[in-house]
């Protein structure tokens, strides 16, 4: 808050404000105005020590956590792959075969298998291999018995 200023009145009354009066005369003379080199000389080297700053820690965390490309790693190395290529075919035909039937019977239980085939996928990502494989194998064996009830279905007309 500033203090008291006061306006005098030409019937000589006077009243006080906190505001600055507005005429031109009190307003203070400007004159040519010089250019503060060193405070701009400040500002840019902040500026451009705030980019470099910025510029470290993009590239720190880029090298303490870098990126991994599956491609360079060798194919006996991902387990999960190998262990649920069969399974990804499977559940990639029947989503599809899904798709083209009006009612596809038994959808409650695909329904579970796709869920557990998606925990398993997590599993893999997350990198606990034993459980991922444990879990594609078990979908291996569910998927034949699904397939068999499947054909019998098919062979009994219904």
């Amino acid at each position: 808050m500033t203090y008291p200023w006061p306006h005098h009145h030409t019937d000589g009354s006077v009243h006080y404000t906190h505001c600055w009066p507005e005429t031109v005369e009190a307003l203070p003379a400007t004159g040519q105005a010089k250019p503060d080199w060193r405070r701009r000389l400040r500002g840019a080297v902040g500026m451009g020590g705030a980019s470099g700053l910025a510029a470290a820690a993009i590239w720190f965390a880029m090298l303490c956590d870098p990126t991994v490309s599956r491609a360079a790693l060798p194919p006996s190395a991902d387990v999960c792959t190998h262990a649920g290529h069969a399974v990804r075919i499977w559940f990639d035909a029947e989503t599809a075969r899904r798709a083209r039937v009006a009612e596809a019977p038994h959808q409650h239980a695909f329904n579970s298998m796709l869920l557990w085939y998606r925990s398993a996928e997590g599993k893999c990502a997350a990198g606990r291999t034993q459980e991922a494989v444990r879990s594609f194998r078990a979908l291996e064996r569910m998927i034949a018995g699904f397939d068999a009830n499947r054909e019998d279905r098919d062979e009994a007309g219904l």
